[in-house]
């Protein structure tokens, strides 16, 4: 799991690069939380009755540069941000305290309005977490240090060029990404108002958005995790290997829709005789956020086959962030989901045609 933080935390800084050119807008901000909590099976219920408060302190940057712009035919924001959620349930549930890097695309601008959506990954500290004999409610997570990802729509007000006020809604998930059971995952919504100080103003330059795409891009991946052994813990991890393949077309200057053929061996789950078994074979349809380098897309895939015992539902969810390196060469991270649990999260290679 520790390779797989490194490794998203390093996909965000290769994306932030240098501040070197250009002007560069600094921002501090401070917000309040209060939310709920999302019950996604009829057992965690119990549980989940508590409503979420919490704070968040970040520090974001926006470089003018043309080159900077042209990474996401946008201007946005990089940074970092430290959250503090209290579930408000101390006995059970507790608290999480999270630092993240954030990635914040400003999609929309008319005189002191701005709207925004902020997304990031990091990394959780939890001080309750699943215990079979102390804590056995809490099936949400089961290891202390997991990973959150978060989604944040932001509307925002300029009071004079130093001062903003905002109000977002947040959609929160924290887990371990299956690297440790039970790991279902906890959900919950949270709407937050908040300030902010701009260090220095600076004007935004007009540049002009490169023309739609007509054709479709086509691609390749291959994604590496590992997982618990589903049938015998003791065993230890198992690699988990996909390979994909896939195209999308552009529809607007950032949507795009595509589909692809998911193939993956998972060797931690339970066969009856062949290893082959393990092969799950899944067609997908997706939607793609397409911020010049960096595309976040959604994939539902539905399976064809897979092994007896492994799962009930006939679909999943992928979400993917990835950047692009020159022409052809991707790279990123994933998280696999049915309905509202997480299962693993990989890291992928992909190549553009």
């Amino acid at each position: 799991m520790r390779k797989q933080v490194v490794f998203c935390f390093l996909c965000l800084f290769w994306v932030s690069s240098s501040l070197v050119h250009g002007q560069v807008k600094q921002r501090v901000g401070l917000e309040g939380h209060s939310g709920w909590i999302l019950a996604h099976a009829s057992d965690l219920i119990p549980v989940s009755q508590s409503q979420p408060w919490g704070a968040s302190l970040n520090y974001s940057w926006l470089n003018t540069d043309r080159k900077k712009w042209e990474v996401c035919n946008c201007f946005h924001y990089l940074g970092a941000i430290l959250t503090y959620h209290n579930f408000n349930n101390p006995d059970v549930l507790g608290s999480a305290l999270s630092l993240s890097l954030l990635f914040e695309p400003i999609l929309w601008k008319h005189k002191n309005w701005e709207f925004s959506l902020r997304s990031g990954i990091g990394a959780s500290y939890l001080n309750r977490v699943y215990d079979e004999i102390e804590n056995p409610d809490n099936t949400f997570f089961s290891a202390p240090i997991s990973f959150l990802l978060f989604v944040n729509p932001v509307l925002s007000y300029e009071l004079d060029p130093q001062w903003r006020v905002n109000i977002g809604f947040h959609y929160n998930h924290i887990s371990n990404g299956g690297q440790k059971q039970p790991n279902r995952g906890i959900n919950y919504p949270m709407v937050g108002f908040g300030v902010a100080h701009i260090l220095n103003p600076v004007t935004l330059p007009n540049y002009e958005r490169a023309e739609i795409p007509q054709q479709w891009q086509w691609y390749l991946e291959t994604a590496y995790t590992t997982r618990e052994n589903q049938q015998d813990p003791q065993q230890g991890r198992n690699a988990v290997v996909s390979l994909v393949g896939g195209a999308y077309k552009s529809l607007t200057a950032i949507n795009a829709l595509g589909a692809g053929l998911e193939v993956s061996w998972d060797r931690s789950l339970q066969v009856e005789s062949k290893s082959t078994e393990a092969l799950l074979t899944a067609p997908y349809v997706a939607h793609h956020f397409l911020f010049g380098r960096v595309d976040f897309s959604q994939r539902m895939g539905i399976y064809l086959n897979k092994p007896s015992g492994y799962v009930e539902n006939l679909f999943y969810q992928r979400y993917l962030l990835t950047y692009s390196i020159g022409a052809n060469l991707t790279f990123g991270a994933s998280m696999k989901v049915h309905g509202h649990v997480a299962e693993n999260i990989d890291v992928r290679l992909g190549w553009k045609f």
